[in-house]
């Protein structure tokens, strides 16, 4: 059976930017201030938050599966990793994420969990910070330029920071350089507090003063590899780290109340759970794609996932998952060693969260970010961004059980407003640095607390 082409087509990715300094100052300030209406700012906000996540979807592809699913690189990609930096987007990502997980390790406690499931959520808000982000850099560093001018120019360069900050000044694409260090540690400071970074001013060290020293070999790493493996993953953090933090970087430990601390328990019990049913699904809908096509492959990371039900209540899943041939079949499948595709299954809820391949009714080859993610009534009602299956004559038997596909998805607007906290964040909680987790959920019960206090007082 000949293997269809459909898994994914990343493009070769260097270190190189685009040279967009061709067109006169004046040409760019027209073609700028004609994007200023706000359905365009949306347009192109809504286009670059799907690159973005294009972007944080290679990057997930290209690292080691046990790497990834130990809880502090997932940390480091979900909270730290952030595409804005020297370094091709993808590159940026990579190497922001290596870097945090390696500078602020977790303790043993709190690695109990591997993260297999990197929800469509998580990614989409590390998508919408790090654009928070490169609109913060290019603010700061072009004073002239207003909100809509920046994100036209994030526009045209695809989010690369290096090629929008010299395609205003119309040179080289570059960041400002060696001569400029006080100006680039602000601008980056800036671009991790609009993210937000869990530690802007140490992540603004890390990027003005440590990795210009390695710049050029963390490039040449990553350039030179697809896959990366364990010990690449160590040779990047020892690179990136050569340099120790200074102790003022440093971050005070939260100090939860038992309160707190049960309730960060009780939910990082229920994401383990959720995420057990999650990967039951995936790994049930790899046998049923084995069986279909006599492929072997066995899951790298599930990157998305829409839990749905109908009006008699009945409830389905449609997943996205990233997979990689066996070891011990790679040479039958036909793929590469270490080519990893990406998945779309559907499946209903069965008893007891009993996942079967029998039960799987889908599963099949999608892009890593295509046009018509969100393809799906269901998924677009509950907000969950997911990579759909073509429907059209090739791919007749790509008709969903569940979820009604629709069409004219580039029309709706997807940035929405995520919880302020996501379940991902208590897999990965940091007790020694995770004062964010612990405030919100302090306030939380304060809230509570003084609700209760004025019920009572009421009926007195």
């Amino acid at each position: 059976m000949g293997r269809r082409r459909s898994g994914r087509r990343r493009a070769a990715v260097d270190d190189s930017p685009a040279d967009l300094s061709g067109r006169s100052t004046a040409d760019q300030q027209k073609s700028s201030s004609s994007s200023s209406g706000f359905g365009h700012r949306r347009t192109l906000r809504r286009r670059l938050l799907g690159l973005i996540r294009g972007f944080y979807l290679d990057a997930i592809s290209r690292l080691p599966t046990a790497d990834l699913r130990a809880t502090t690189l997932a940390r480091g990609l979900l909270l730290g990793g952030h595409c804005f930096g020297p370094l091709h987007p993808v590159h940026n990502i990579i190497t922001n994420s290596v870097w945090y997980a390696a500078a602020f390790p977790l303790r043993p406690a709190d690695r109990t969990t591997e993260v297999g499931v990197l929800t469509n959520q998580a990614i989409d808000r590390a998508a919408r910070r790090s654009l928070d982000g490169l609109l913060a850099y290019l603010l700061r560093v072009h004073a002239s330029l207003s909100p809509a001018d920046a994100l036209w120019q994030l526009s045209r360069s695809r989010a690369d920071l290096r090629a929008a900050f010299t395609s205003v000044r119309c040179a080289k694409p570059s960041l400002p350089g060696a001569a400029d260090p006080e100006v680039v540690k602000a601008a980056f400071q800036a671009a991790a507090e609009a993210a937000p970074h869990p530690n802007p001013a140490a992540f603004a060290h890390f990027a003005s003063s440590v990795l210009p020293n390695v710049e050029r070999y963390v490039s040449c790493l990553l350039v030179s590899k697809g896959g990366l493996s364990s010990l690449d993953i160590d040779r990047l953090s020892t690179m990136l780290l050569r340099y120790p933090l200074p102790d003022e970087l440093l971050s005070s430990r939260p100090d939860p109340s038992p309160k707190v601390s049960e309730a960060i328990s009780a939910n990082k019990r229920n994401a383990t759970n959720w995420q057990k049913c999650v990967l039951a699904m995936a790994d049930a809908a790899l046998c049923k794609f084995t069986c279909q096509t006599g492929l072997h492959y066995e899951l790298h990371t599930v990157y998305g996932e829409s839990f749905l039900d109908d009006e008699r209540h009945n409830q389905h899943f449609h997943i996205n998952f990233i997979a990689q041939p066996k070891e011990d079949h790679t040479s039958s499948s036909g793929v590469p060693s270490g080519h990893r595709l990406f998945f779309f299954a559907e499946a209903p809820l069965p008893p007891l969260q009993k996942f079967r391949e029998e039960g799987i009714s889908m599963c099949c080859l999608v892009e890593p970010s295509p046009g018509y993610t969100d393809n799906c009534h269901a998924c677009l009602r509950h907000e969950r961004k997911i990579s759909h299956p073509v429907v059209g004559p090739v791919y007749h038997s790509h008709i969903l059980h569940f979820g009604e596909q629709c069409s004219e998805i580039g029309t709706l607007h997807h940035d929405w407003d995520f919880r302020p906290i996501l379940a991902v964040d208590y897999l990965c909680f940091d007790s020694d640095r995770d004062n964010g987790l612990v405030e919100h959920l302090r306030d939380f019960f304060a809230r509570i607390d003084a609700y209760c206090s004025y019920l009572s007082d009421d009926e007195k």
